[in-house]
């Protein structure tokens, strides 16, 4: 009888143990969240390419991934594929950085490794293969060229603020090799019409010191609409 007792006791220790395990698990998954979306670009009012994109939040880490496609109106009949990574901690500083490119079937590669202030950028192509680096402040954020879901970390970032007033971030543009710092502010509530669907948003604008570029985020945080007026491009949200 008492082996008996000893051996449900056991399997009740094992069940316990199996329900700690899925609880801890259930706990993570929901402090992990995905957001999937895809971002149709214009310009001068023609559609010309489509960025798809996944990003994984979770308390102390986060990550990207995107493909991008489009046909360059500054290379009339250039066609741009884009492939990205981009690995970040909980408040969206970047750890780890790669981006392939194929340009008319002519391939490239930039990785990036963040240190504590600055970053190592490596480039390959077909003919060439170089390294650089730039000195960075404590805090900083990838807005590389031409990938507009980089923005949605910097308007996290703005919303979690919650003052409403100006905020000031520093990004890297691997692509170009540089860095800066760009100002956000809000510009109050508007309301949008797309086609047949309108919804209410909040009007951001981000300052670089000579581009300005507008957003539109909805009433759930999501960013929906991008505007750069001084080159012509729009970019709209997929619902």
């Amino acid at each position: 009888m008492k082996r008996k007792y000893r051996s449900i006791a056991a399997g009740a220790t094992l069940l316990l143990a199996a329900l700690v395990l899925l609880s801890s698990a259930a706990t993570r998954e929901r402090r992990s969240a995905t957001e999937e979306g895809e971002f149709r670009i214009f310009f001068a009012g023609r559609q010309i390419g489509l960025e798809k994109f996944a990003i994984l939040s979770a308390k102390d880490a986060a990550s990207s991934t995107s493909i991008l496609e489009f046909d360059n109106p500054g290379a009339r009949g250039q066609k741009v594929r884009i492939e990205s990574k981009l690995e970040m901690d909980g408040s969206y500083h970047p750890r780890s950085y790669s981006l392939q490119t194929d340009v008319d079937g002519k391939a490239g590669r930039i990785s990036a490794a963040f240190a504590p202030n600055q970053v190592i950028l490596e480039y390959s192509g077909e003919q060439e293969s170089t390294r650089t680096g730039l000195l960075l402040g404590e805090r900083c954020t990838v807005l590389d060229t031409n990938l507009f879901h980089h923005y949605i970390f910097l308007v996290r970032l703005y919303l979690a603020g919650g003052k409403g007033k100006p905020a000031y971030f520093e990004v890297v543009v691997p692509q170009e090799r540089s860095s800066g710092r760009l100002e956000m502010k809000s510009l109050g509530k508007a309301s949008i019409q797309e086609g047949s669907r309108s919804y209410k948003a909040q009007h951001l604008q981000l300052y670089s010191g000579a581009v300005r570029i507008d957003l539109w985020v909805d009433d759930k945080g999501i960013l929906r609409r991008i505007g750069v007026p001084e080159r012509g491009i729009e970019v709209l949200r997929g619902f």
